[in-house]
């Protein structure tokens, strides 16, 4: 028996097309999309910190809030910057790359600008956002950077960079750089993962291999191509609504037809920076 679904990623939308065997349903298909939230007694709202007198605003689309105390300290100095020597094209799908950040990094969240507070200190595109981890006073996200010009819009390219603030910056820099190219290399051809829903509740060891994402009715499980089950999660840490790994280690701990931008909340992407 086939369904079809409006599902909400820590903030990241997708039309998903299961099939159900049993209690579980299991993806067959993906598609972007946008839809307006629940309303009522069902709406939910995203726990958010302000920061910078509301030039930036730090989201944590699933689950509780967490501690910024430091940030805007950190956000004041200096900043580090990472290359990951992955580049793209001004035709380039990416969507994969942030369902990817936001099921496998733990301490994910979303680092949104504002146009009309920005000063450029992020280097995050004015009314965007972008794919975070957030550390002690410290956070890291991803921005992409033109390294090419030319009047053809065919030849332009922009790389993906890890921007830091904090003490813990060059670490989870390097977190998102090696995120960043462990997509690349196994989930950029083939763009979506395996994925199964399981009720809530169900234990860990009736789940499979895979980064688990709890969600409030069902707990969903994301198998990544290149990332092997191996090691074992004892769950110590977990905090719902945030992705953790069971069963294994993996990667080191836009719509079509313009310029590349992260997708906007409703899961559209722009077309122009």
């Amino acid at each position: 028996m086939g369904t079809s679904s409006a599902a909400y990623f820590t903030g990241y939308t997708r039309a998903v097309a299961f099939e159900r065997r049993g209690d579980v349903l299991h993806a067959r298909k993906f598609t972007h999309c946008g839809f307006v939230p629940a309303q009522g007694v069902h709406a939910r709202t995203a726990p958010a910190a302000g920061l910078l007198d509301g030039e930036l605003t730090i989201r944590f689309e699933d689950g509780g809030p967490r501690d910024v105390d430091g940030l805007e300290e950190a956000l004041r100095g200096p900043r580090h910057e990472a290359a990951t020597g992955v580049t793209m094209g001004a035709d380039c799908y990416f969507g994969s790359l942030q369902l990817y950040a936001a099921t496998t990094l733990p301490g994910f969240c979303r680092l949104a600008a504002h146009a009309e507070k920005g000063t450029g200190v992020t280097r995050i595109a004015e009314g965007g956002d972008a794919p975070a981890v957030l550390g002690d006073a410290s956070v890291a996200y991803l921005v992409h950077v033109q390294t090419r010009h030319a009047d053809d819009p065919a030849e332009r390219e922009w790389e993906w960079f890890a921007h830091a603030f904090g003490s813990e910056g060059p670490r989870l820099a390097e977190r998102l750089v090696s995120t960043v190219r462990a997509w690349d290399r196994s989930v950029r051809a083939d763009a979506d993962p395996e994925l199964a829903a399981y009720p809530a509740g169900t234990p860990d060891r009736l789940l499979p291999p895979g980064d688990v994402l709890d969600k409030a009715y069902s707990r969903l499980v994301f198998r990544w191509p290149g990332r092997d089950a191996r090691l074992k999660s004892t769950g110590q840490g977990h905090r719902s609504g945030e992705a953790r790994l069971i069963g294994g280690s993996g990667a080191p701990d836009h719509e079509r037809g313009g310029p590349p931008r992260m997708a906007n909340r409703d899961g559209h992407v722009p077309r122009s920076l």
